[in-house]
């Protein structure tokens, strides 16, 4: 008993794989904190330049590492992989028209997950210390007046 399967290929096919498959290359998602979302209300710093110290830690300033955007991203890696995974079967199928979108979706569902992760209890921050509680009336750590995690977005480059 043998099987047979027909092959049908056009150029036109292999073309628009082809041309989807350059468009893919094309692009990227970024997620963090964009020039245009990191300034700050009265403040000295920028949002961008506030995740990068807290995300690394200060310990001449007392403050210790909370990171972010890698920890929450790699929290729920397997769906933000198949998100962009739609990127990549749009491209290997010819719709070019879709790859953009799915990229978008895949930004914005991981855009979403690092601003969850600021109350997410996974994150092992460390609380805030006394001296700090007592300044700012608060024990969440990074949650003062939410700007930075207002300020996390994505981008489609």
């Amino acid at each position: 008993m043998g099987f047979f399967a027909d092959v049908i290929s056009t150029d036109e096919t292999l073309k628009a794989i082809e041309a989807s498959i350059k468009e893919l290359k094309k692009h990227e998602v970024l997620v963090g904190v964009t020039q245009e979302k990191s300034s700050r209300q009265g403040g000295k710093a920028t949002n961008a330049e506030l995740l990068f110290i807290h995300t690394n830690g200060s310990p001449a300033k007392g403050i210790p590492a909370r990171p972010v955007l890698k920890p929450a991203i790699a929290d729920d890696k397997e769906r933000i992989g198949e998100m962009l995974g739609k990127a990549v079967d749009a491209a290997t199928s010819g719709k070019k028209e879709e790859i953009v979108p799915a990229l978008e979706r895949a930004g914005m569902y991981a855009s979403g997950k690092c601003k969850a992760w600021f109350t997410n209890p996974s994150n092992g921050w460390k609380p805030n210390s006394e001296e700090t509680i007592a300044r700012k009336k608060s024990s969440r750590p990074l949650i003062d007046t939410g700007e930075m995690r207002k300020s996390i977005t994505y981008v489609v480059k």
